[in-house]
């Protein structure tokens, strides 16, 4: 959903077709939100933690990993964007005084009302009631605190407070950036100082290597973003150790007869100890949108140190760059080696969807998973993420190529 808010935004917020399939998803969106499920109700908002539905709309109420704390944030940030993109071609919407009452259509998206009604007002509240409480991760198997969710939660706080001002929901909006302060705090609790490393859950037996950081850096970035962002020494050395792990993990990463570069392209996976293997528990397999992610990663990177026309190579993360440049870069990189070193980023993030496009089918389908011994086509078929991923992460190239 968020490519197509992204869309809406670039068009000047005007596309009869955009719109009618955002405002459907609004309206299914709006529905689910009030209906009772196994994670709670909407009147204490706990079952706004449900992670799945049946496709009828109705309550999935079989065993699963609930509830998961990341999805009001995300359904948040999306209703934000649309509601944004929207109002640059209607702002006339927007006045209370507007002729037939058009000011009422904000409303099932934000109103000041508590308890709260509205869609976004109801995923904020949400958040900010439970970002301290544990729930399950992204993979949907370990119940516990977790760097995405937290990332994501900050980020839509964050993004929050800016729309209850707008709405003139001023306590609200206070109440949220102090929330959005207090998880920035807890983000400190998932550095491995031993490993030098991010975490991506708290008080487990895993390595804390794992994709779900770099998800959590690309999808909680946000317009202030001092801490974790996709080009911080602590993503690119997670991002780095992730890769030199998945590289030996698969049998269709080899590169047989030569030494492959530390960042040059291979198909990644979740994490080091995944077992699950799209549909039993045989071993875990490299993943489209895991390997997606990486190049996304880098664009990003790539562009910050562009446009701010520098980079600074501290101690921790000169090894990322002699991985990425051959070649010891340190200390304030500026001219001709900056443009080195953002040109070596793309390059590599080129390697990796270059990775992923081997084992795309012929019509370009994306499943959940590659099989890491034969290259075939795994896991949930056609895989929305897959494609939502690599969406996203041709924006984000685009931009570090200037096309944007």
């Amino acid at each position: 959903m968020s490519f197509f808010t992204r869309n809406l935004a670039q068009i000047g917020g005007s596309d009869p077709f955009l719109e009618g399939y955002l405002d459907r998803y609004v309206a299914l969106q709006q529905k689910l939100q009030r209906l009772d499920n196994p994670s709670g109700g909407f009147g204490d908002l706990s079952g706004l933690g449900e992670p799945k539905f049946l496709a009828n709309g109705k309550a999935f109420t079989a065993d699963w990993g609930r509830p998961q704390r990341d999805g009001p944030a995300l359904r948040a940030l999306t209703c934000i964007a649309y509601l944004r993109a929207y109002n640059a071609s209607h702002s006339e919407l927007w006045a209370s005084t507007s002729p037939h009452g058009q000011a009422d259509w904000y409303k099932g998206f934000y109103e000041s009302t508590l308890p709260a009604t509205s869609l976004i007002k109801a995923d904020l509240e949400y958040v900010a009631k439970y970002w301290d409480t544990t729930g399950f991760d992204i993979w949907e198997e370990v119940d516990g605190l977790h760097f995405f969710t937290a990332m994501v939660q900050r980020r839509a706080l964050r993004e929050g407070a800016d729309i209850a001002a707008r709405f003139g929901d001023s306590g609200a909006a206070s109440w949220y950036i102090q929330q959005q302060n207090d998880i920035l705090n807890r983000l400190k609790m998932f550095w491995d100082s031993y490993h030098g490393r991010l975490m991506a859950s708290v008080g487990t037996l895993r390595s804390g290597l794992d994709c779900a950081n770099l998800l959590g850096a690309i999808h909680g970035e946000t317009d202030d973003t001092d801490k974790y962002p996709p080009w911080s020494d602590e993503v690119l050395l997670g991002l780095l150790d992730l890769v030199e792990d998945q590289r030996s993990r698969f049998k269709i990463n080899a590169s047989p007869g030569r030494k492959a570069k530390a960042l040059e392209g291979v198909v990644i996976g979740r994490y080091p100890e995944d077992i699950y293997d799209g549909d039993g528990f045989s071993g875990g397999n490299p993943w489209f949108l895991c390997t997606i992610a990486v190049s996304e990663v880098l664009f990003k990177a790539a562009t910050r140190f562009r446009d701010q026309g520098r980079l600074t190579v501290t101690e921790s993360g000169v090894r990322f760059w002699k991985a990425l440049t051959g070649s010891d870069v340190k200390g304030e990189v500026t001219g001709s080696a900056l443009e080195n070193c953002t040109r070596a980023l793309v390059a590599a993030g080129d390697s990796f969807l270059a990775a992923m496009r081997r084992y795309v089918d012929n019509e370009g389908g994306m499943s959940e998973q590659i099989d890491g011994k034969s290259g075939a086509q795994t896991g949930a078929r056609d895989l929305t993420w897959s494609y939502s991923a690599f969406l996203s992460a041709i924006d984000a190239r685009n931009a570090a190529l200037g096309k944007n």
